[in-house]
């Protein structure tokens, strides 16, 4: 998912602690296809055979519905881990990302109670929608509030507007994070502009996919509710797809350089995070009725961190049987995903009587709404190379 060890310096040391292993889960072949190897290898037929075979047809058909049944086992689980990793660190660790830990939560809440109890507020001809709408003409937008029948479904519009903008952050930079753990396991040491090169390329791959879905008119569901596209301008999609070829040239220049300076190629495992990114978020190679398919992947890339850091804790606190442990902390994530995704706000839906009243499972579209966009924020503190215990747990 949001960016997992993005802040992670791989110039500072070519060299790993001896008793350190050079992968995350079991062996650099397991980490392979976790990290993206499996996503790309879907991703071939895919996109080359999607129309000239009857299996790949067939695979393609079941792919979303597989998708959605697994992200209960993968999804949702890496959610709850991130939630379990932060506030687990002590209060010290709260009260110093205050605003990811305490204030974004809070805000939230309070928009989401403000969209339930104002639900059936009607904005058509209010003055401020008006002047909102006024100012978007004047830089030359297309964009309009008050499409919706409500505030309520209003906000939660643009609440999903806002967490796929940070959902497409969040994947580029794991990605980031991904590959510079693994060169700083293979000693493939980078300087400060060319980490940073890498890592604006990998950003320009979610801009170039969030307009993809936002320079046109029309509408998409989400989880029942109707939701407004942006309008933007078509020229922004066209010149974000110009940067992105750029920004890939430039990095493809980068590695072609540091082999005639270094003789070192990169490897496998630090490469296949970018070309998964590649394959499944810019809109040229994806397909985007597989969209679904990139939270899937993206939670599997997720996984060996988590399990480093878990299973590094229990041998640290010498606890028997580790593995056993992880698989007992996996069962938990994947039951109290349930709980928050599904099970209470079930509950709540079905008690306040959210679609007859509302005409929306509200409940379930906020429990939504609210983990992954806080996830974002969560993430973005959870794997900085600063912090003491996730360096020494993810490196040491």
């Amino acid at each position: 998912m949001s960016t997992v060890t993005s802040e992670l310096p791989v110039g500072m040391s070519a060299s790993l602690p001896e008793t350190h292993r050079n992968h995350l889960l079991g062996s650099r072949w397991i980490d392979f296809w976790f990290l993206g190897g499996l996503s790309v290898l879907l991703w071939i037929p895919l996109y080359f055979f999607l129309n000239s075979s009857t299996l790949i047809q067939s695979l393609g058909a079941a792919l979303p519905g597989a998708a959605i049944f697994l992200l209960t086992w993968a999804n949702q689980p890496h959610f709850m881990a991130s939630y379990k990793l932060a506030y687990t660190q002590g209060a010290g660790f709260v009260r110093q990302n205050w605003f990811q830990l305490i204030a974004v939560p809070v805000t939230l809440v309070v928009v989401l109670v403000f969209a339930y109890l104002y639900w059936d507020t009607v904005l058509t001809g209010h003055a401020v929608v008006a002047g909102i709408n006024v100012a978007f003409e004047s830089v030359g937008l297309r964009t309009r509030v008050g499409l919706y029948p409500n505030l309520g479904n209003e906000l939660l519009g643009f609440l999903v507007h806002f967490m796929y903008f940070t959902v497409g952050w969040h994947y580029s930079k794991q990605t980031f994070g991904c590959m510079m753990v693994y060169a700083k396991f293979d000693g493939y040491s980078l300087a400060n502009l060319q980490r940073n090169l890498i890592r604006y390329g990998l950003l320009s791959t979610w801009w170039v996919s969030w307009l993809y879905g936002h320079c046109s008119q029309g509408s998409f569901p989400f989880y029942g509710i109707t939701v407004h596209r942006l309008d933007l301008p078509y020229l922004w999609f066209q010149i974000a797809y110009v940067v992105v070829g750029l920004m890939f040239a430039a990095i493809a220049l980068l590695f072609i350089l540091r082999y005639r300076s270094h003789r070192q190629l990169p490897s496998w495992n630090f490469l296949v995070p970018m070309l998964a990114l590649l394959s499944w978020q810019v809109p040229l190679f994806g397909q985007q009725e597989f969209f679904i398919v990139i939270a899937l992947f993206h939670s599997l890339q997720y996984f060996p961190f988590v399990a480093k850091v878990e299973i590094t804790r229990y041998r640290q606190q010498q606890q028997r049987l580790p593995l056993a442990r992880l698989a007992g902390f996996f069962l938990i994530m994947v039951t109290v995903g349930y709980l928050a995704f599904n099970y209470f706000p079930g509950i709540l839906d079905s008690t306040a009587n959210t679609m007859g009243l509302k005409g929306a499972a509200f409940f379930l579209v906020a429990a939504v709404l609210f983990i992954n966009i806080h996830h974002y924020f969560i993430d973005n503190v959870l794997w900085r190379f600063k912090t003491k215990q996730v360096r020494e747990l993810l490196l040491g």
